[in-house]
């Protein structure tokens, strides 16, 4: 009897342990949500390391072998929007060349979600985002008057790539491969937009996910730099089962949240 509790006794212990193991691997790091002054913070990053990327290749050109300056090797981009005039009005493209996503800097422009997840060894934030966002932003006499945002559902990655395959099966990637947000009444922008302040908006629309649409209003953050890049941000709660979505599942989890966060990280210039 003492030999069986043990062996019962030993192999829960086992359990516990594999399960704990098995918790911190399934998890993933979740990135923080999406934040104006995080972004703008990036983007610096992102641009010094593009500078110093082609300071690198003119002074390869300036050293070519015959001593003479190799015009294939030298850039004429300096990849920096060409500053802000004080105008808003105009069209506002999505940069989709700044940075290169991934969840350690949540660099350039992306869209995507975070849900909450309960395993059974504990809590954790699922985070699924596409690098894959194209689009365009209008305003007129101060008013942001269209949108459109277009996202790629088969560039989904996870903070754990596990999800991956479950999460674009979940919202019907293979049928419907994009996702997209029409802006619906204009929205007035505040004046301190055009002065390089932080502005908090609310903008209403339509959100399409899995060929379903329904109106959704985004708490939007944007900045406008001195460079002449945007910065836009914005979250929404929505329930997945009104676009058709069932959270995807696994024999460690537990529940999965029937709402979560629709979020975005927008980088703009002026077209």
């Amino acid at each position: 009897m003492n030999k069986k509790r043990l062996l019962i006794g030993g192999l829960s212990a086992v359990m516990v342990v594999v399960l704990a193991a098995w918790f911190f691997l399934f998890r993933g790091d979740s990135p923080d949500a999406v934040d104006v002054a995080a972004a703008n913070a990036q983007l610096d990053e992102d641009l010094a390391s593009s500078a110093a990327t082609e300071d690198d290749v003119d002074d390869e050109a300036l050293t070519a072998t015959d001593g003479e300056v190799d015009e294939g090797l030298v850039s004429t981009d300096d990849n920096s929007a060409a500053g802000f005039d004080g105008e808003l009005d105009g069209v506002w493209i999505i940069d989709d060349e700044i940075g290169d996503f991934d969840f350690e800097t949540a660099s350039g422009s992306f869209a995507g979600f975070r849900v909450d997840e309960e395993l059974t060894v504990g809590a954790v934030v699922a985070v699924g985002r596409s690098g894959g966002v194209t689009g365009s932003l209008t305003i007129e006499a101060g008013r942001l008057v269209a949108t459109e945002v277009v996202v790629d559902m088969n560039a989904i990655v996870s903070n754990d790539s596990r999800r991956e395959g479950a999460i674009r099966r979940a919202v019907g990637a293979s049928t419907n491969p994009t996702a997209t947000f029409v802006l619906g009444d204009p929205v007035d922008l505040p004046a301190g937009l055009a002065n390089g302040e932080i502005i908090r908006i609310e903008a209403t629309g339509s959100l399409t996910v899995n060929g379903v649409t329904n109106p959704v209003t985004f708490m939007i953050g944007a900045l406008v730099r001195n460079d002449g890049f945007g910065i836009i941000t914005g979250s929404t709660e929505i329930v997945f089962e009104d676009f058709g979505v069932t959270p995807p599942t696994a024999p460690i989890v537990v529940s999965v949240d029937d709402t979560g966060i629709v979020e975005f990280q927008l980088v703009v210039a002026k077209g």
